[in-house]
């Protein structure tokens, strides 16, 4: 029964209804696919956070069923794990720390990237916006954290993840010329 509705409402173009039908009959791959294309990103723009880590929740239990969980609904998952561990230790200053979270930053872009190669045009505009929001707030928590405490070498591997990141243009440019600024100042800097 809940498979006809979800059919008929993807019919009809209620997303929302059709993702909620799929997964009370237990059609994982259908619930993921719609999820990730067409409800998540409405939902992670209108800032709808409880509503998606609900119902990646749901989805998360059966991921094995789930081709492309990774660079799929798994990504909403990791970065609200990722933003809450930025926040939550934002005062570090250890070196070690700040090398870690920039790895952990390289490797969130590079599935974001990547998720936009594996669903491609099936990725809609909103979608596309949703992962460079995302993105946006890492780079700004990793900016944040990489700041006066960190050694130009450290700053300057930082601006080298947020490029990797899929961001605007004019952000991009941005990271850039900061990253100019750190890099000019490391060859006026005397060796020590």
């Amino acid at each position: 029964m809940h498979e006809a509705l979800a059919i008929y409402f993807q019919y009809y173009g209620d997303q929302s209804k059709a993702l909620e039908h799929f997964i009370e009959s237990a059609n994982w791959q259908k619930a993921h696919s719609i999820f990730v294309t067409s409800a998540a990103p409405p939902l992670f723009l209108a800032l709808k956070h409880s509503e998606i880590w609900r119902i990646t929740s749901s989805m998360e239990e059966h991921k094995s069923e789930i081709a492309d969980w990774d660079v799929g609904a798994g990504i909403y998952i990791d970065f609200y794990i990722l933003r809450s561990s930025f926040q939550e230790e934002n005062a570090m200053s250890d070196l070690g720390k700040l090398e870690s979270k920039n790895e952990v930053c390289k490797n969130f872009f590079s599935r974001l990237n990547d998720s936009l190669l594996v669903w491609g045009s099936r990725l809609t505009v909103e979608a596309r916006a949703a992962y460079s929001k995302m993105a946006e707030e890492l780079c700004a928590l990793l900016m944040s954290t990489s700041g006066e405490k960190s050694t130009p070498e450290v700053q300057m591997s930082s601006f080298d993840t947020m490029l990797t990141a899929p961001i605007p243009e004019e952000h991009r440019a941005g990271y850039l010329q900061e990253a100019v600024s750190v890099f000019t100042y490391l060859l006026t800097e005397p060796a020590s």
